[in-house]
């Protein structure tokens, strides 16, 4: 709580000042530069340069157009300012909204004419000021202000500390303010803080003020690429803005980007990586979490919520299953993460090598290239209550559970308000949230939750045991809300609600009307996994001749959300069909043992019964086989399965005809003839598994380390697995980008095989042991390679470092921090040249930063960059400093751990 202390009547005419903590502080004093007809306010002023007069100081502020002079031009800086004037600066101050028509005071000529009511009564009705007679009901606007009075609002809007011992001209009840302001640089210790405040004086704490609270100069310290119209720049600040470009970038190329940021012209220059996994991880012992660095299609990874066989592969370390089979998959929001939840009671324990295909796209269409990651996980960390809601029109009796991981419905015991209540998850809730239904709940009302047992899938049991919190039924009698409604090709809507949604209430009850208003019919409703979204197929038998339908959607006045609230009147949306003219194409094929062939398309399509021609090409021998099963469709209507009169084991070329299958449009445009690759595997006889015999160090050549990988097996290994870089892993990670594998001279299914792994030397930044695992090799049968332990081999850095950036501490403007590529040594402060708007400084401090040696923490000498100024630290966000460059000499020592010689001249700029 503000001290809110009070001066007698006698002592000061001052006002009753609250909540004045919250405003920007550098606006009270500006505003008290004009008289009360001329005011203008103080908001956020960087000056140009460093004034040193009173009268200096107001030409600044007035050369911003923040504060006029008099009707004669003049400053008047001896004037003094009266409350009247006063209260017009509070009102302007904190944003409070004038109040006419109303008269709280009984001074003379205060009358609604008077041009300070407005302002008077503002600060009145917010408690900010009161009336200087309370007893008379006297505002005395024409009273003068004090400087112990300006001294109390500098105190509370600054909210600095109340000091300990006061040495100062105010009186008792402000001496605790004036001292605060006194310590803080603002007002000087000789100031008579009992007379009246002056406009010079007013101008001095203003510019002080603002000195003390201007907003830092922002600089680009990063540049980031999220898509190739989209940039995610990071400021000095640590705040970050989205710049949007007209032109894409190019993967690889650096770019120069110019935007606007607070209305400020900024540059940065990006690099579109190429898409790519950033990370794989296992939060808990049930999900996989996959991020890529661009936003994805979920149709390459995902079908009705479940993840596409193959695309994602988690087989634990020496085994052969994929228990990521039939996992769920939630999309992030931004699409660029994937949360895997493993079907069933399946979780995970131990370590895992996560295998990505390379089919997943970018919503550019881009393909990702293939991942493989080694993912150990040991889950110890207990479940916990993230939250728990109800909400009901009048009444409910469902409780929902968010949960910190998924768990284990079987066991969960429940009660709500000490009585029993079942515990379940609907079909498409998250494996991390449970429904409790109890007895009826009531609108507005808390109940006490307790849960039993609670556990996650890895055993780890939630403590205490039972957990136990409480619910608030929360009241939801609004009606649900049509956000959006979209044309998907010729037949199809797609409508989202800001609500879930009554299915039941939906069919018969959604119309199509066309331009006259006349019904054409109603909609057939077809739900998603989102209880917010559906799916509408239009009534229409065919498309006008002109191709185009516009009209209008209509849903009934009883369509309802799952809690029972009608819309009450009927919505109406546009809607306009257009004929699709674009044919369907093959997005992907796999080749699933014991079901066949999985062929998706990138739209829904239906089979053409009659069609034949599909044909599956054996690439060793030429032979086709005829296909001629009947497919089986998937739920989305994506995705076609047939079954194959055999097992699909290595390479083959599946053959589409043209017409095998159109798609769902007026039109029934027809799949074009198609040739796919597919790779097979089944099951077989052999149930050896390979092993890695070694792995190795081979020596070097110019551009790279080689990894010798020695294979052996009784029947073969495959050719494909062992030069696939996705069967290895290097410290836990996919191999460096430019490695490669090649083998040394063998026979066709030889028991014995040989990988060379070919290491760039410019991927290895650090001298030291690397880990290697081959785990994604197996034998011409499909068998997976025996389990086998991590071998370290050291490799050496030949990576020379470099100067990366400098830039000015975030948390300490006085600091520069100078970054290098990696640890280095030898390193001397004159073995960098560094410039202060162009001007060559020797540094005042040369640290590194805690243990670590690539970042260096430096300070200058304000003398150095203005012989005017004191000694001390520079502030290097000063109005005063321009720019701050920083290079490496050419004499430069300077080294990396592994002896590497940086490299010399290069330059950076740290502002």
């Amino acid at each position: 709580m503000s001290d809110m202390s009070y001066p007698t009547k006698e002592e000061s005419q001052f006002m009753n000042v609250q909540g004045g903590e919250k405003k920007v502080m550098k606006k009270i004093l500006s505003v008290a530069l004009s008289t009360a007809m001329a005011f203008s306010m103080f908001a956020s002023v960087a000056f140009g340069e460093t004034a040193t007069t009173p009268q200096a100081k107001f030409d600044a502020l007035a050369a911003k157009g923040i504060l006029n002079g008099y009707p004669d031009g003049q400053a008047h800086l001896e004037k003094d300012l009266t409350r009247a004037e006063f209260a017009k600066i509070v009102t302007k101050l904190f944003g409070l909204t004038e109040v006419t028509g109303k008269l709280s005071y009984k001074d003379k000529g205060y009358t609604a004419k008077n041009w300070a009511v407005p302002y008077i009564e503002a600060v009145t009705a917010a408690g900010y000021m009161q009336g200087q007679d309370t007893v008379k009901g006297l505002f005395n606007y024409n009273g003068k202000v004090t400087v112990q009075e300006v001294a109390a609002v500098l105190f509370r809007a600054l909210k600095l500390e109340q000091p300990a011992t006061t040495d100062n001209s105010a009186s008792a009840w402000a001496k605790g303010y004036a001292q605060a302001v006194i310590n803080a640089g603002l007002v000087a210790q000789t100031t008579n803080f009992k007379g009246n405040a002056t406009r010079s004086l007013v101008v001095e704490t203003a510019y002080a003020v603002d000195q003390k609270t201007v907003a830092p100069t922002l600089t680009v310290t990063s540049a980031e690429a999220v898509s190739p119209t989209k940039v995610v720049v990071t400021f000095s600040d640590k705040t970050t803005a989205n710049v949007d470009l007209t032109t894409a970038l190019v993967a690889g190329v650096e770019t120069t980007i110019n935007f606007k940021h607070l209305e400020k012209d900024y540059t940065a220059k990006v690099t579109l990586q190429a898409p790519k996994v950033v990370s794989i991880t296992a939060p808990n012992a049930k999900q996989v979490v996959v991020k890529f660095n661009r936003a994805i299609d979920p149709d390459t990874l995902v079908e009705t919520n479940t993840l596409i066989e193959g695309v994602v592969k988690v087989t634990e370390v020496g085994k052969t299953v994929d228990v990521a089979k039939d996992a769920k998959v939630v999309i992030s929001d931004d699409a660029t993460q994937a949360t895997i939840s493993l079907d069933g009671n399946t979780f995970l324990k131990g370590n895992y090598t996560v295998v990505i295909n390379d089919t997943i796209r970018t919503t550019a269409g881009e393909a990702i290239p293939a991942f493989t990651q080694l993912l150990p996980v040991a889950d110890t960390v207990a479940p916990t209550v993230v939250s728990v809601s109800a909400v009901a029109k009048t009444t409910t009796n469902k409780v929902y559970v968010k949960l910190s991981e998924p768990v284990k419905t079987a066991g969960l015991i429940a009660y709500v308000n000490g009585a029993a209540a079942s515990v379940s998850r609907d079909t498409y809730q998250p494996l991390d949230e449970v429904t409790l239904t109890a007895g009826t709940l009531n609108s507005g009302t808390s109940y006490d939750v307790s849960l039993t047992n609670l556990s996650d899938y890895a055993g780890n049991l939630a403590t205490p045991n039972p957990v136990k919190t409480t619910v608030t039924v929360t009241s939801d009698v609004q009606a649900p809300v049509v956000q959006k409604v979209t044309a998907i090709g010729d037949k199809t809507v797609e409508v989202v609600f800001n609500k879930a949604v009554d299915y039941n209430s939906l069919v018969g009850n959604v119309r199509l009307l066309d331009a006259n208003g006349e019904s054409k019919g109603v909609f057939t409703i077809n739900t998603t996994s989102d209880t917010k979204t559906f799916k509408l197929t239009s009534p229409l038998g065919s498309l006008p001749s002109t191709g185009t339908f516009s009209g209008s959607i209509v849903f009934g006045a009883t369509v309802r959300d799952t809690i029972g609230n009608n819309l009450g009147t009927a919505v109406t949306q546009p809607i306009t069909f257009n004929k699709d003219t674009v044919a369907p194409t093959v997005t992907s094929i796999t080749y699933k043992s014991g079901s066949g062939l999985v062929i998706k398309f990138s739209e829904e399509v239906n089979h053409v019964a009659g069609v034949s021609g599909l044909t599956l090409i054996k690439d060793s021998t030429g032979v086709g086989t005829a296909v001629t099963s009947t497919p089986v469709k998937s739920k989305d209507g994506k995705s076609l399965t047939f079954a194959t009169p055999g097992g699909v084991v290595g390479a083959y070329t599946l053959r589409l005809p043209e017409g095998l299958v159109v798609d769902a449009s007026f039109a029934k445009n027809k799949l074009v003839a198609t040739t796919v690759a597919v790779t097979g595997s089944t099951t077989s006889s052999d149930s050896d598994r390979p092993k890695v015999t070694s792995i190795v160090y081979a020596g070097e050549n110019t551009n790279d380390f080689i990894i010798k990988v020695t294979v052996t097996d009784n029947s073969g290994v495959s050719v494909a697995s062992l030069t696939d870089r996705n069967s290895y892993t290097m410290d836990s990670k996919a191999l460096p980008t430019g490695a490669f594998i090649t083998l040394e001279s063998a026979a066709d299914n030889a028991t014995t095989r040989v990988a060379l792994i070919n290491i760039p030397k410019s991927s290895i930044s650090e001298t030291k042991d690397y880990k290697f695992l081959a785990n994604g090799v197996a034998d011409t049968a499909g068998n997976g390679v025996e389990a086998h332990n991590e071998v370290a081999i050291k490799l050496y850095d030949n990576v020379a470092p470099k100067l990366s950036s400098a830039a000015v501490s975030s948390t300490d403007s006085a600091v520069l921090i100078v970054t290098f590529s990696e640890n280095v040594k030898n390193i001397q402060p004159e073995d960098l040249l560094f410039s202060i708007n162009s001007k060559e400084i020797t540094p005042l401090t040369f640290d590194k930063v805690g243990n670590s040696t690539d970042k260096w923490y430096v300070t200058f000498n304000k003398k150095d960059i203005d012989a005017s100024a004191s000694s001390g630290a520079q502030d290097l966000n000063a109005n005063n400093i321009n720019t701050i460059t920083v290079k490496v000499k050419d004499t430069a020592d300077i080294s990396d751990i592994a002896n590497n010689k940086i490299t010399t001249g290069t330059e950076v700029s740290g502002k």
